[in-house]
């Protein structure tokens, strides 16, 4: 024991001595003057006067005109009212609350028969496929799930419960559909076991194997699973929500749109029976502009097939408005921290599996040049660049859960998965993205720590060393960053020589939203040899491309009132909050960075994730406010 607490003190001592040393003194002396500089400058008050300017655009000639008119008690009060009733006794959602509470009286024997007649014939009707039809190859996926429901049918049939009680007492169902989806309890119980007439699952399986025939058994179940999923959508829209953000890196682009629109539904159905509200402030109004305006590049447009994308990028952007309006507490703030941790975790196990097993492409960068590079990983994603975007977003959150969580276990579990995404990041090779991750969380270090910059101003001095520390292949991929010798680089930059001319003559009304509007014009202005380039490899001369001066200037002010927002957070209390909030604007700074050398927006799943975490950093916002008025009452 002495020995122990001996090695802890020498270790206390030589810390304070490194600690109160000239040097280490003198830059943390400097780093705490640059922050009451800041903090009591223009710059400073401006970025943290978000509360004023939200009271003072509610106390606005508008907002006072709006009020007179009394909207809210002549119209829309009386109107949800008589739209609840109408839903409230609808038949549809009486018809719904049967089959539900009926399926919930029934035994786990029904379903174990109706899993059991289901494989059965699924299996009779893939032998007829393979054997007398030859119409199929055996697949090792639709063995398995065969198999899956024939063991899975043989432990339903042996068991007792109905299906509620079978929910209520399962400690993995608990898990799930309490803890994670955050239904009550209330709705699996009362309900009394029916009479079981095995007849109907038996016919139910028969018929599940005549669609085998046509489609896949386990496209069969997944299809049940998502009915389920739908129905706990409709019943508490925040977990569609927590879906989408967890989905979104594997679900293709119109199974997002769908979910996205479900959900609204969803919402909106709640907000009439008085079960949710809306509350406005004035990001949501800066959000809601940029909506309608990309709402107007698709109508507006060189080309008549623009419709298409504004729409589904609008779409995306109604997800902003879903997080901010439906994760209204901690407890859901912290269920979509850790769905969105899990599955960039997924995607990064992913894309290191590619990169050690061979499966990376040589097709992304120059092979002259970087031949020692054998490939770059794009795991669920289309393009490494595409991957590396959404992981700069994501990364600055799973430090941040890292710094917050404090169980032994959890902390290691965490520790791996930044790990897992750091390493995915490297084996991307997205240089823009090395760039902007390098920005994005020293932003986020200085905003959780004021210590972070005494590190930085004394680990500058050891930047001239890096390259003798780091990996050559590393070293040389980021100093090429701006190499004209890349033929990656001359592409880019001969692609903004043109798009500039562009701009010329579009910068005041824009071209309108699509890679086909942008195809049609962006031809007239190609330096020869590039005439093909699908976007301008840059977020913002994309957003000037096809919404002109406005567009730009609108989204411009939109990331700064959220800017506003995350500072005057960070001001306030709530360090666990703060610390999500803070990693989120460390996340979106990285990749905004990234976009000065790649059109972010280019892929939907990055679009929505984008606009997901605006809304997430504003709804941790709100969360706070909140708690901090029900603590004053």
């Amino acid at each position: 024991m002495n020995k122990t607490h001996d090695g802890t003190g020498k270790r206390a001592r030589a810390g304070n001595v490194f600690a109160s040393s000239m040097i280490i003194s003198a830059l943390r002396r400097a780093s705490a003057w640059i922050y009451r500089k800041l903090e009591r400058s223009l710059v400073g008050g401006m970025f943290t006067a978000y509360k004023r300017e939200n009271a003072a655009a509610k106390s606005s000639a508008v907002h006072g005109a709006l009020a007179k008119l009394e909207l809210d008690e002549r119209v829309f009060v009386p109107t949800k009212r008589s739209i609840a009733r109408g839903i409230e006794n609808s038949t549809v959602l009486g018809f719904i609350r049967r089959v539900l509470d009926s399926l919930l009286s029934s035994s786990m024997k029904s379903y174990g028969i109706f899993m059991f007649s289901a494989a059965l014939y699924s299996a009779i009707v893939y032998v007829f496929r393979v054997f007398y039809f030859g119409s199929d190859e055996i697949k090792a996926a639709s063995i398995l799930t065969l198999i899956v429901m024939l063991i899975s049918s043989v432990l339903m049939i042996a068991s007792r419960h109905t299906l509620a009680s079978a929910l209520v007492t399962s400690p993995s169902a608990r898990f799930i559909l309490f803890r994670v989806a955050g239904l009550r309890r209330e709705v699996f119980e009362g309900h009394e076991a029916r009479e079981d007439r095995f007849n109907i699952p038996f016919i139910a399986g028969l018929i599940f194997g005549i669609l085998s025939f046509f489609i896949s058994p386990l496209i069969l179940l997944i299809g049940i699973i998502g009915a389920v999923a739908a129905y706990m959508v409709l019943i508490k829209p925040e977990f569609g929500v927590l879906a989408i953000l967890t989905a979104l890196p594997f679900a293709p682009t119109m199974g997002l749109v769908a979910a996205v629109i479900y959900t609204s539904v969803c919402f909106l159905i709640k907000v009439m029976c008085g079960k949710r509200s809306v509350k406005f402030d004035l990001l949501d109004a800066a959000v809601l502009i940029f909506l309608i305006l990309m709402a107007s590049g698709g109508v507006v447009s060189a080309s008549s097939t623009s419709i298409r994308p504004a729409l589904v990028y609008c779409v995306f952007m109604v997800g902003y408005f879903l997080v901010v309006n439906l994760i209204r507490s901690r407890e859901w703030v912290m269920r979509c921290v850790i769905g969105v941790i899990s599955s960039c975790t997924v995607v990064s196990l992913y894309g290191l599996f590619q990169n050690f097993f061979g499966l990376s492409e040589a097709t992304w960068h120059d092979t002259s040049m970087f031949s020692d590079i054998e490939g770059r990983v794009v795991s669920t994603f289309e393009n490494p660049n595409v991957l590396a975007e959404y992981l700069i977003m994501v990364i600055p959150l799973i430090l941040a859960a890292v710094l917050v969580v404090k169980h032994p276990r959890g902390r290691l579990a965490l520790i791996c998965a930044l790990a897992a995404a750091g390493g995915c990041l490297i084996y991307t090779w997205s240089r823009g993205a090395w760039l902007g991750f390098i920005i994005g969380i020293i932003i986020f270090m200085l905003m959780y720590n004021r210590n972070t910059l005494t590190v930085l101003l004394f680990g500058g001095l050891a930047v001239p060393f890096l390259p003798f520390v780091l990996p050559e292949n590393i070293t040389q991929r980021f100093m090429s960053i701006g190499d004209m010798r890349d033929g990656s680089t001359v592409y880019r930059v001969n692609i903004w020589r043109g798009v500039s001319d562009m701009i010329g003559d579009y910068w005041h009304s824009g071209i309108g939203i699509g890679e086909d509007a942008f195809a049609k014009i962006y031809r007239l202005y190609a330096l020869s040899g590039i005439e093909n380039a699908p976007h301008s490899h840059n977020l913002y001369l994309q957003i000037l491309v096809e919404l002109g001066i406005v567009g730009l200037i609108i989204f411009a002010a939109t990331m700064f009132i959220w800017a506003q927002s995350n500072f005057t957070l960070h001001a306030g209390e709530g360090r666990r909050e703060k610390l999500y909030s803070s990693a989120i604007f460390g996340g979106i700074v990285a990749v905004l960075a990234q976009g000065m050398t790649d059109y972010i927006w280019y892929n939907y799943r990055v679009f929505l994730m984008f606009w997901l975490l605006i809304g997430l950093s504003a709804a941790i916002r709100k969360t706070l406010d909140a708690t901090a008025s029900e603590e004053l009452l």
